[in-house]
C-alpha cells in the first residue's frame, strides 16, 4: 500500500513539472468562453495585411481551444513564405518565435519550404544566438536584448538545439541591467526567462546537478520579482505584461508560496478588459490568450493539429465606417530631449476626436517640421518612434523615445494610445 502511494506521489510530482502537466493554470469556463472567441477574431480582424506576418498572432491562434483551419493555414503559408525570403535578416528572438510557430502548427522549422526554397530556422538561430553570445562577451550586451535571448532559449530548448543549459543558467541570471527597463522591473523579460528555464528543467539537457540547481534559483528569483509586481486587483506589472507573467506564474506552481498568487483573480481581471477594446492591438491580444486558456508557449510541442476542431467561423462583418467626420479636439504636444536638453518644444495641435498619438506627432510635424519632424519603423506592436528632430533612439547607448501623457508614462504605444480633449502629450528622449 506504501509502496503504490510513493509511486502515485512521484508520478504526480513529474506531471506537476511537466510543460503541460498539473501546474497549468486556470482557464475560461464555457460560460466565458464567448469573451475568449471574440478577442481571437479582432485580433484576426486587426492584421495589417500591408504589415509583414507575426508568428505571434499564429502562435496564440494555435493555443487557443477554438480554431478556423483556413486562416491558420494562411497565416503559416505567409509565415513560411517571410521566413524563407528574409529570415537572415531577422533578430535572433523573430527567429525563435517563428520557429515556436511552426512547431505549434505541427510543421518542421528544420525544413520551412515556399517558392521552391527551403530554410532551417533552428540552425539559423544557433547562429545568431552565438552572435548574441559573442556581442555580450566582446562588448557586456547582446545584439538585442534579454526579452530576445530567452525566446532564443526557450524556441532551442523546445527543439533540442543542443543549447548547453549551463551557459543559459549564467545567462539568465539575476541581473539589473537584464531585468530592469531603466528604473523599472520588465516583467515580459522575467516571464520568458522563467518559461526556458522551467524548459530546461523539464528536458533535463545536462547531466550535472549543480547547474539544474542554479536555474532553479534563477526562475526562483524571477518568480519572486515578478510577483512583487502584482497589484491587489491581480494585474501583474500592467494589463499589457499580465498574459506573459501569467503562462510563467503557471508552469512554475512549486515556486510559488502559498496564497502568494490567484490565478483566478487575475483571469477574471483580465476578461473585464476585453470588451474595453484594451486588447484590440493583435499583439496584446496574442500574449493574453494562452493564458485564457490555461496553456503557455512550453505546450507547443504536444499540439495534434489532426485533432483540432475547424469552429472559429469569421462571420462577424467589419465595421462600416463613419457616416460623418467625428468632431475636433485639442491637445498640447511637446517634443523634449530629456538628455541632452538640447530642445524642448510645445504645440497646440488639432486632431479629430479618436485619433490615435502618431495622428497627434503628424500634425504636429505638418504645422513645424523643423521642430516636430519623426520618424517610425513598423514593429509588432505597431509604430515605433525612432527619431525626433533628428535624434535617434539607440539601443546600444540605452536611448529611447518615451510617451508620455499628464506627464506619466504610457503603456501602449503610438499606433495605439487614443488622446483626449485637453490632454498633455509629450515624445522625451530618454535613458534604460
Amino acid at each position: 500500500m506504501m509502496r503504490h502511494l510513493v509511486i502515485m506521489l512521484a508520478g504526480l510530482l513529474l506531471l506537476s513539472l511537466a510543460p503541460g502537466g498539473l501546474c497549468q493554470g486556470c482557464a475560461v469556463s464555457e460560460d466565458e468562453r464567448p469573451l475568449l472567441r471574440d478577442l481571437e477574431k479582432k485580433m484576426i480582424y486587426s492584421v495589417d495585411p500591408s504589415a509583414p506576418p507575426n508568428p505571434s498572432i499564429l502562435l496564440a491562434l494555435r493555443l487557443a481551444q477554438d480554431h478556423n483551419k483556413s486562416i491558420e493555414r494562411d497565416m503559416l503559408n505567409k509565415l513560411s513564405q517571410d521566413a524563407v525570403q528574409r529570415a537572415a535578416t531577422y533578430s535572433s528572438g523573430l527567429v525563435a518565435l517563428h520557429i515556436l510557430a511552426q512547431e505549434a502548427s505541427c510543421s518542421d522549422p528544420r525544413r520551412v519550404s515556399a517558392n521552391g526554397s527551403t530554410i532551417d530556422l533552428v540552425q539559423l538561430l544557433k547562429q545568431k544566438f552565438e552572435a548574441e553570445l559573442q556581442n555580450i562577451q566582446n562588448y557586456g550586451n547582446p545584439l538585442t536584448n534579454y526579452y530576445q535571448l530567452s525566446l532564443d532559449v526557450l524556441a532551442l530548448c523546445q527543439q533540442n538545439g543542443r543549447l548547453l543549459p549551463a551557459i543559459a543558467s549564467t545567462l539568465l541570471s539575476p541581473d539589473h541591467k537584464k531585468y530592469y527597463f531603466g528604473s523599472n522591473f520588465s516583467v515580459d523579460t522575467a516571464a520568458v526567462a522563467v518559461l526556458a528555464q522551467i524548459c530546461l528543467l523539464t528536458t533535463r539537457q545536462s547531466h550535472l546537478p549543480m547547474v539544474y540547481e542554479k536555474i532553479r534559483e534563477n526562475v526562483q528569483w524571477l518568480v519572486d520579482k515578478i510577483l512583487d509586481e502584482k497589484s491587489r486587483d491581480g494585474v501583474i506589472g500592467n494589463i499589457y505584461s499580465t498574459g506573459l507573467a501569467m503562462q510563467a506564474l503557471s508552469v512554475s506552481s512549486e515556486y510559488l508560496k502559498p496564497r502568494a498568487w490567484s490565478c483566478p483573480q487575475t483571469l477574471h481581471r483580465v476578461l473585464d478588459e476585453i470588451p474595453k477594446g484594451t486588447f484590440n492591438n493583435p499583439m496584446a491580444a496574442s500574449q493574453i490568450i494562452p493564458s485564457l486558456e490555461g496553456r503557455s508557449y512550453l505546450n507547443v510541442s504536444e499540439l495534434n493539429c489532426s485533432m483540432d476542431p475547424d469552429n472559429l467561423p469569421l462571420s462577424t462583418p467589419r465595421p462600416p465606417p463613419p457616416t460623418s467626420p467625428p468632431p475636433n479636439i485639442r491637445v498640447t504636444y511637446t517634443a523634449a530631449d530629456g538628455v541632452g536638453i538640447t530642445f524642448n518644444d510645445s504645440i497646440r495641435v488639432t486632431v479629430p476626436w479618436g485619433s490615435v498619438f502618431l495622428k497627434v506627432m503628424e500634425e504636429a510635424q505638418n504645422t513645424d517640421p523643423s521642430k516636430f519632424s519623426f520618424t517610425y519603423t513598423s514593429s509588432s506592436w505597431g509604430p515605433y518612434i525612432t527619431s525626433v528632430r533628428g535624434l535617434a533612439a539607440n539601443s546600444t547607448q540605452h536611448t529611447y523615445w518615451q510617451l508620455l501623457s499628464n506627464g506619466s508614462p504610457l503603456n501602449q504605444g503610438a499606433g495605439d494610445y487614443v488622446v483626449s480633449d485637453g490632454e498633455r502629450l509629450e515624445v522625451r528622449f530618454s535613458t534604460y
